[in-house]
């Protein structure tokens, strides 16, 4: 059997690294200008309109308390809301209740006003 030689020169021979290709170095669109920046800002804010968030308010904005009412209240309330085409049931009920306080005798109304201050102040505590 013949013995297998190995030819290292023909192989390094064959193998030539390619050529590699000059890269252009591209100029930039466009560049930094502050007061162009500032302008676009300043007319953001200026077109920019307040949009109504939809669903519960984040937290620290209003206060919710658990009220239990029966049912027949709650359907007079929802009949109240849908005649007077109010949005939801605290202002059905806030609406009803500054009637409530409109029509009070002044004893009823500086009772009212004592037992208000006093549920604010236990309220803040």
């Amino acid at each position: 059997m013949a013995k297998f030689e190995f030819k290292k020169d023909t192989k390094k021979e064959t193998k030539k690294p390619r050529p590699v290709k000059k890269t252009e170095i591209s100029k930039p669109q466009e560049t930094y200008d502050p007061m162009k920046t500032t302008q676009k800002v300043e007319k953001d804010l200026e077109t920019k309109v307040e949009k109504r968030r939809v669903g519960r308010p984040k937290t620290g904005r209003k206060s919710y308390q658990t009220v239990r009412l029966q049912k027949s209240t709650v359907i007079k309330i929802n009949a109240l809301e849908n005649a007077l085409g109010i949005t939801t049931q605290d202002e059905t009920v806030d609406q009803a209740i500054d009637r409530v306080i409109n029509n009070l005798t002044t004893d009823e109304k500086r009772g009212y006003d004592l037992w208000l201050e006093m549920f604010k102040k236990k309220d803040s505590k």
